[in-house]
């Protein structure tokens, strides 16, 4: 019984590292296919899109260190699932940490179902259009209830 699970296990873990060799392979030929874009002018294109700078910075540099691969040009609209390999419990983690570096409560399933409906790429621009919904929504609970201005 003892050897069986032993085989299933290293089975998996074989097959765990045949994915992501493919998938490492499938990176590099992207990367190779198109220019490089740098860490600037990645958060210039969001920036220029109206997103917030310091949001931009975060969500590039996590989604960079999510796919671990340091030579890899990151686009704002590569497909997070399709091109990065990011599984949906890891897109939430990702977002939790986001989340949790802007100092912004954690989204829930409502607020990325309310977002689904209007954008079907899970990329930066929809992580960060959730962050920019979950920043005003944090505004709004701070307005101050004597003169109307946000502390």
């Amino acid at each position: 019984m003892i050897i069986i699970i032993g085989t299933i296990i290293f089975l998996i873990l074989v097959f765990s590292y045949i994915q992501n060799k493919r998938n490492e392979k499938k990176l590099r030929k992207l990367n190779e296919s198109r220019p490089n874009l740098t860490r600037t002018e990645y958060i210039n294109r969001l920036v220029k899109n109206g997103f917030e700078k310091q949001h931009a910075e975060i969500v590039h540099d996590e989604i960079r260190e999510f796919i671990q691969m340091d030579d890899f040009s990151i686009y704002p609209e590569d497909d997070i699932h399709k091109i990065y390999g990011i599984e949906d419990l890891d897109d939430i983690n990702l977002i939790d940490s986001i989340c949790e570096k802007l100092n912004l409560r954690k989204a829930k399933q409502k607020d990325c179902e309310e977002l689904n409906e209007k954008m079907k790429i899970f990329n930066a621009e929809y992580i960060l259009t959730l962050t920019k919904n979950l920043t005003e929504e944090n505004t709004a609970y701070i307005i101050s209830p004597k003169n109307r201005t946000v502390i």
